[in-house]
């Protein structure tokens, strides 16, 4: 397999599938992607990622129209006519037998998105591909089944740990033809929560890293050690609060540093009671949140950090991390990382060889784990350069394509 044209539906584009799609692009393939038409998670995440290096033969385009979901009655029947019928007189024997499918599984309006994908797809596709169980891939699966196109899909944390409805994604999960995920914690989560009988058709796929597009490592600009903490959405399973507490406890042991946390909310309502929080523990001299930033400045903070964290939690909803690529990019880097022992994890980090694990929730464990890279600089330098040769060796975007290609090359 080594051209063609590919499909993503996609309900948002993350900087981790926008290097995937750069990469399959530069092995020699087309790539269309699909987008909903206006929401704010996928305006936020193409705010972040470098459209700017997509080749002319990657094509977003903005054509999902959720609004199929939620929609009264009338306006359902407008864009029924608008979207579907002339697939309807395309594909009348599938789009009448998957109709019928979609009603007994109760996901009819997921049906009508996926039947509205289908009359945008290139004849030229090979496959249709999605990443997140969610509405973009129930729309792929549909429109896979309706144009008789293989549908491969990858999960990743929230959209197998926090289901709407667990039969659907179910359903989902029987229906694809491959099912890629970022860890081992996850295939054996989805194998025992959905079903043993999916086991075999799960494969481990890494994440992977551009090594080429990641800064040099820099260190810190001024005398004082620079903490980076990278929590893209703010969200209860980044364990912002534990970080902010064990400034806060190292702050009591007269310890230097500065701590910049990356990311926001959407809506900024996190970012800004978060910046009131630093206000009212006395930490303002020490934590700054420097809100959302576009990728490459990201890499920039990054490569003059000298400790990264991120201190993962168990959201009270069951929601978690799988194997966060920012901790893949600090390693990369070479920078000292400390992280939790959750979930996929410990995959990635050996703990004391080339990173720090503590126990999740623990800010006295964090705090600890951070004192030690404060005060120790040899070890440091040591878990810094452990860290970015195992990156480099086993989370490469190149390793992680060719697996990518090899699984779909089954279905062709």
């Amino acid at each position: 397999m080594s051209s063609g044209k590919i499909t993503y539906s996609l309900g948002f584009l993350p900087t981790y599938v926008f290097r995937e799609i750069v990469q399959l692009n530069s092995e020699g393939f087309e790539i269309d992607i699909f987008l909903p038409r206006s929401t704010s998670t996928s305006k936020f995440w193409l705010d972040i990622v470098p459209r700017h290096k997509l080749a002319d033969d990657i094509t977003i385009k903005q054509t999902l129209t959720s609004k199929f979901i939620t929609c009264s009655i009338p306006s359902l029947a407008l864009l029924f006519m608008k979207e579907c019928i002339p697939v309807f007189l395309r594909h009348p024997a599938k789009f009448c037998s998957n109709a019928f499918l979609s009603i007994r599984k109760r996901s009819f309006r997921y049906f009508l998105l996926g039947a509205s994908l289908a009359g945008h797809i290139d004849r030229r596709t090979l496959f249709i591909h999605s990443h997140f169980a969610e509405t973009s891939a129930f729309a792929a699966m549909w429109a896979g089944r309706i144009l008789r196109k293989p549908f491969t899909l990858t999960t990743h944390a929230v959209d197998i740990f926090v289901p709407p409805r667990e039969d659907m994604i179910r359903f989902l999960l029987e229906e694809a033809d491959r099912i890629f995920t970022i860890s081992e914690f996850n295939r054996k989560y989805i194998s025992h929560r959905y079903g043993e009988h999916l086991v075999d058709k799960i494969d481990v796929t890494y994440l992977g890293l551009d090594f080429s597009s990641l800064p040099e490592r820099a260190g810190s600009p001024g005398t004082i050690p620079n903490i980076i903490c990278t929590a893209s959405g703010l969200g209860e399973k980044k364990g912002v609060p534990v970080l902010l507490e064990a400034c806060r406890i190292l702050k009591e042991r007269n310890l230097q540093f500065s701590c910049r946390v990356i990311g926001s909310d959407t809506s900024g309502l996190l970012l800004d009671g978060f910046r009131k929080q630093v206000e009212k523990l006395g930490l303002g001299d020490l934590l700054r949140f420097e809100g959302l930033l576009k990728s490459d400045e990201v890499m920039d903070r990054l490569a003059e950090a000298d400790i990264f964290v991120l201190p993962s939690v168990c959201a009270q909803n069951g929601d978690m991390d799988g194997i966060p690529v920012s901790l893949m990019e600090s390693m990369a880097v070479g920078v000292p990382t400390v992280s939790t022992s959750l979930s996929g994890i410990p995959e990635l980090i050996e703990n004391w060889k080339d990173g720090i694990l503590v126990p999740p929730g623990n800010s006295e464990e964090l705090a600890n784990a951070i004192e030690k890279l404060l005060m120790n600089a040899d070890f440091a330098k040591e878990l810094g350069r452990q860290g970015s040769a195992k990156v480099r060796n086993q989370f490469n975007v190149t390793g992680y394509v060719g697996v990518l290609l090899k699984k779909w090359a089954e279905y062709l």
